[in-house]
Order: structure tokens, then C-alpha cells, then sequence
């Protein structure tokens, strides 16, 4: 489930399904573009903070709905995707904390967030390739903006970690904290956005994203479909079918 708080001047959404290491569902996703829409139509909301409960942020998709998405004859539209799409409409600043586990999209998403805080030890790997598919959430375009192109293929080629303070230092995230500190600190910093002018900071996110919107939304098309294409493949199918289920 998400839980929504809300806190004076900002939102904060937490995604909590500690039973799965808050791996996200169609439901969870939805919920999630449905809270950052709303957010970003109410005059009282400065900043989104989204955080994971416990000591985890997300293990990413649910492997569940990747293997009845690649096993349905007409399979419904990525909700994975339907939020990403909202994240990057999005005009109101987004914060995340980071601690624990950040798996796929859980890293990916990041790179539609404005700022970045996570714990030391926290633990970013994008498993596409491992998993027989391809990058999605934009994130051929997003992350060597963010990261550069090595370390872009070293994250989504080979599938190498990333801890928290190697994250800061390549820019996938903002800063690196003690671990458990990252909800402290993601937390100051959504109300000190609380205390500037709404319309300066969005005005000003717009700006700041309008040099590479178009390449990102086409990147994320171009993905999509041979997302799709992969999802059905024997690699894929093979992999799903041999990997844990959570």
C-alpha cells in the first residue's frame, strides 16, 4: 500500500509492503502518480517526499506482474510506466529517501526526482539485463544526463551496485547520510521547500527540465517497446521463471 502524510507544506508517500521488501504493484503504482497528480493541483503542496518503510526503499516491479504481463495475450499497459510519466509531468519538487534496497525502478525513478538522500550502505542496482529486458523509465537518456555514459553502462549493463555514498558521488543522488538519517534529512529539506514560493519552484523545475523533456519522452517510448518485445522472449521467460518469487 501507499500511505499518504500529509505535513505542512508537503506530502510525504510512503510505500509499504515490508512483506515483498515494498516491491511495488499495479495498485501501489497507481496510487502513487494519483497522490503526485493531486499534489500537484493543490495550492498548500510546495514538495513531494517519497520514502519506502522500514529499513527499505523499494525491490522494485513486482516480479508477479512482469510474469502475467508476459504471459497475457493482451497485456495491460506498464502502471510502472503511467507513474513514471506522471513523475516527470510533474511540476512540484520531488525528494526521495533512500535506505535499504533501491531495485530497478527503484533506482530508475530516482532520475525524475529533484533531490536524492540516502543512507550510507544503501544498495541502488538496475537487473534489467539480468533479467532478459532492457532499460526502461527513460532512463537511457536520464541516467548519462545524471551519471554519465560509463557509469550508465556499468549500472545498466552489467548490473554492478552502487552503495549510498557511491551514489552521491556520481550524482544519482544528492548526498550520502548515516544510515537511518535519511528520512531525517529528506525531511528538512521538504520543509524548508515549504517555506519558498510554490510557483517560483515550479516555475523554476520547469525551466530546469525544459532543455531535455523531448528527449526523455521519446526515450521512453523507444523503450517501452522493446520492453515489451523483451518481455516475451525466451531469455526473459526463462529468467522469470528460475528467479525467486517474491
Amino acid at each position: 500500500m501507499i500511505e499518504i502524510e500529509r505535513q505542512p507544506g508537503y506530502l510525504h508517500l510512503i510505500i509499504r509492503r515490508p512483506e515483498k521488501k515494498n516491491a511495488l504493484t499495479r495498485d501501489m503504482y497507481a496510487a502513487l502518480a494519483d497522490a503526485v497528480e493531486a499534489a500537484g493541483a493543490d495550492d498548500s503542496v510546495h514538495a513531494i517526499l517519497i520514502s519506502g518503510h522500514g529499513d527499505v526503499f523499494t525491490a522494485g516491479n513486482d516480479l508477479d506482474d512482469f510474469r502475467a504481463r508476459a504471459t497475457d495475450a493482451a497485456p495491460k499497459p506498464s502502471a510502472g510506466l503511467a507513474f513514471i510519466e506522471t513523475l516527470m509531468h510533474c511540476d512540484t519538487p520531488v525528494i526521495a529517501a533512500v535506505e535499504g534496497l533501491a531495485i530497478g525502478i527503484g533506482t530508475t525513478l530516482l532520475l525524475h526526482c529533484d533531490l536524492v538522500v540516502a543512507g550510507r550502505t544503501a544498495k541502488f542496482k538496475t537487473a534489467f539485463v539480468d533479467l532478459g529486458l532492457v532499460p526502461e523509465a527513460a532512463s537511457t537518456v536520464t541516467m548519462p544526463l545524471h551519471l554519465g555514459a560509463r557509469t550508465t553502462a556499468r549500472l545498466l549493463l552489467t548490473g554492478d551496485v552502487l552503495n549510498g555514498e557511491e551514489a552521491a558521488a556520481c550524482g544519482l543522488a544528492t548526498e550520502a547520510v548515516d544510515d537511518g538519517a535519511a528520512l531525517v534529512r529528506a525531511r528538512a529539506i521538504a520543509e524548508g521547500l515549504a517555506g519558498k514560493s510554490r510557483e517560483s519552484l515550479r516555475a523554476s523545475k520547469r525551466l530546469m527540465k525544459a532543455p531535455w523533456q523531448g528527449a526523455i519522452k521519446e526515450a521512453l517510448e523507444r523503450e517501452r517497446a522493446v520492453f515489451a518485445e523483451r518481455l516475451r522472449s525466451d531469455d526473459c521467460q526463462n529468467a522469470l521463471a528460475n528467479i525467486g518469487r517474491r
